[in-house]
């Protein structure tokens, strides 16, 4: 009790006390809500708004050739980005926007492409829509040109930035195209090489934390993160033999007015791919761009598989010589026709030979010989070795979609199947395979896996993958050698008064003996249920130089459209070219260029038959309509 202090005073202090009092235990209680109950989600509110984490990409790794030239790089291009939180008049905005971004230095877009922002073309709707987000950040346009970059930056307009990012370049433009590959914008692999090593060539993008001052801009306390680069890929690919390949298939393909075509490029001692050409192709540099569809374009030495037709009798017979049922001077009786199963249409050569040796049936590629040599081997032979030839499953090449081509099991051949197989119907190979094959003959009865990924090289220069293929015996040494002087005899000229030459004879690369089989075979059609007489695959394969081969070389040229569609004088131009410009460039020695006698003028081509339509070789003649 305060003495002198009246009753009502005391009541009024009193109340402001216990008031006072209940105001604390209220602060208290609202303080431990804040700081204890609830301060989770409060600290996590302040982060978000002091607070940033930036996403640093990470530089996407080279592909390089065999000599490290660049063939797939990365530098930094501009692209426009928005927040549309700080935008202030969406609008007005997006009009000035559309009219700086209409045009970046290129003429158009794909509608995709421009729908995503890309080349800079947007119209002033998407823009309105793209700005009025309740996003925070969001791509206006990227990869645009640096006019168009410097004047956003100069328009200075509220919640527009410009930044740098990654873009992929292909230095050799369409050299390579479906090989390489293309990355999209977001540097991620979408075919070829790109694809296939994405994971490799992407590196390792990393967060930095950054904060906002009371302005909203960004501080990096840290300074700025450092992405894990990707790793280098170094391929067995040769940018000089690549372009000398794809030259000679373009131009060919010109001039017999052709579907497609591939040529497959192969160092005999490695199995090391040179070049991989195709036809059709593209410029990755131009993906999205308006005219640049690639109109179905792919790596076809991969990814398509045919009935090669008379160039698989190469390794029918190698697997008859091999197993001993035959001998290179075994003979056969050829005749006019070759009746396997009476109900079935009769395996015909259009050349007549009454006998050939073993030899012969590969000079002049006979159905017939390849056939009954089939025959005689039997079907469960020659199946396991084509399938020790490499046919029927994947190489294991480090590219993308490839195929395993199709191989029946024995089990289920027909003796016409076998008859059919033995020369090269009723099996589909890949060009790549094909090559694979062929280059085991010349390593005298090895086979080894093709690789076209030389190593993969880290940032700190350690090889962290070898492409390396599994080898295997597929026939004795013998065999193939046996094999290769055959080979050879496919381009023997003819002999005026003496025996006429191989199918090959007026293939002529000059300065190399080489050695080689063609191939013609008709193209099956679904819509007829049977082979097209009209549609062919015209191919050849060699070795060149013949003593000690150094390179394969694989030509395909799909449906010709011209009356001259055979394996030789088609594909054969397109083989002499590549391998004589690739052994040049890489400096193997040939033979001395002899000159011609005076006088003497140059042999003349072969005497057409009939109604001037040439002769066709052997390797012509479609299996049996029901196959």
């Amino acid at each position: 009790m305060t003495p002198g202090v009246p009753g009502a005073a005391r009541a009024r202090a009193y109340v402001i006390g216990i008031v006072v009092t209940l105001g604390l235990v209220g602060v208290a209680k609202r303080a431990w809500s804040l700081q204890v109950g609830d301060g989770e989600r409060y600290r996590e509110l302040a982060e978000h708004q002091h607070e940033l984490h930036l996403e640093i990409p990470a530089p996407r790794g080279d592909v390089v050739d065999v000599h490290g030239r660049p063939l797939a790089v990365s530098a930094d291009v501009d692209s426009i980005w928005a927040n549309p939180h700080d935008v202030r008049d969406v609008a007005g905005t997006a009009e000035k926007l559309a009219a700086m971004l209409g045009h970046d230095g290129r003429a158009s877009c794909s509608a995709g492409s421009a729908a995503e922002g890309r080349c800079g073309l947007i119209d002033e709707q998407t823009l309105e829509v793209k700005l009025a987000g309740d996003h925070k950040f969001v791509w206006l346009a990227r990869h645009v040109a640096p006019d168009v970059a410097r004047a956003v930056a100069t328009a200075k307009l509220p919640g527009i930035e410009v930044a740098k990012e990654p873009r992929r370049w292909y230095p050799g433009k369409s050299v390579g195209g479906p090989v390489i590959g293309r990355a999209d914008l977001d540097g991620k692999g979408l075919d070829g090489i790109e694809l296939a090593m994405n994971a490799q060539l992407a590196g390792k993008r990393t967060d930095v934390a950054a904060l906002r001052d009371a302005r909203g801009h960004t501080m990096l306390s840290d300074g700025v993160g450092h992405a894990l680069p990707g790793a280098t890929v170094q391929l067995s690919l040769d940018r000089s033999v690549q372009a000398i390949a794809e030259a000679a298939l373009a131009e060919q393909i010109a001039a017999k007015k052709a579907k497609s075509g591939v040529v497959v490029v192969l160092d005999v001692a490695t199995a090391r791919v040179l070049a991989l050409a195709s036809s059709p192709t593209y410029d990755p540099n131009n993906e999205g761009v308006a005219g640049s569809e690639t109109h179905g374009a792919r790596d076809l030495a991969v990814t398509d598989a045919f009935e090669a037709g008379s160039v698989m009798k190469v390794f029918n017979i190698a697997t008859a010589l091999d197993d001993g049922v035959v001998a290179p001077g075994t003979g056969f009786e050829i005749g006019n026709a070759y009746t396997v199963n009476p109900r079935v249409k009769a395996i015909r050569d259009v050349e007549f030979f009454p006998y050939l040796t073993v030899s012969e049936i590969i000079k002049y590629s006979s159905n017939i010989g390849a056939a009954k040599i089939g025959m005689r081997l039997g079907a469960d032979k020659l199946y396991a070795g084509l399938l020790q030839f490499g046919f029927g499953k994947r190489t294991g090449v480090e590219l993308p979609g490839e195929r395993t081509g199709r191989i029946r099991k024995s089990a289920n051949w027909r003796d016409i199947d076998t008859a059919h197989i033995a020369f090269g119907y009723g099996i589909t190979v890949t060009p790549l395979q094909l090559a694979a094959a062929f280059a085991t003959i010349a390593n005298h009865g090895i086979y080894r896996e093709p690789r076209i990924v030389d190593a993969v090289i880290d940032g700190d220069g350690n090889t962290i993958y070898k492409g390396e293929g599994a080898t295997h015996r597929a026939v004795s040494a013998k065999a193939a050698d046996e094999m290769m002087k055959m080979l050879i005899s496919v381009f023997d000229k003819t002999v005026p008064g003496g025996p006429i030459g191989g199918t090959a004879k007026t293939i002529d690369v000059p300065g190399f003996r080489c050695a080689g089989k063609s191939g013609t075979a008709h193209k099956y059609d679904p819509a007829l249920h049977g082979y097209s007489e009209t549609k062919y695959l015209a191919s050849f394969a060699g070795l060149a130089p013949a003593e000690n081969p150094r390179i394969v070389v694989i030509s395909m040229i799909d449906e010709p459209d011209s009356r001259d569609y055979y394996g030789a004088s088609v594909s054969g131009p397109v083989f002499a070219r590549v391998a004589s410009e690739t052994l040049r460039y890489l400096g193997v020695p040939g033979d001395p260029l002899a000159p011609l006698p005076a006088g003497a003028k140059p042999a003349a081509p072969p005497a057409a038959v009939g109604n001037a339509t040439p002769t066709p070789p052997n390797d012509v003649a479609p299996p049996a309509d029901d196959h």
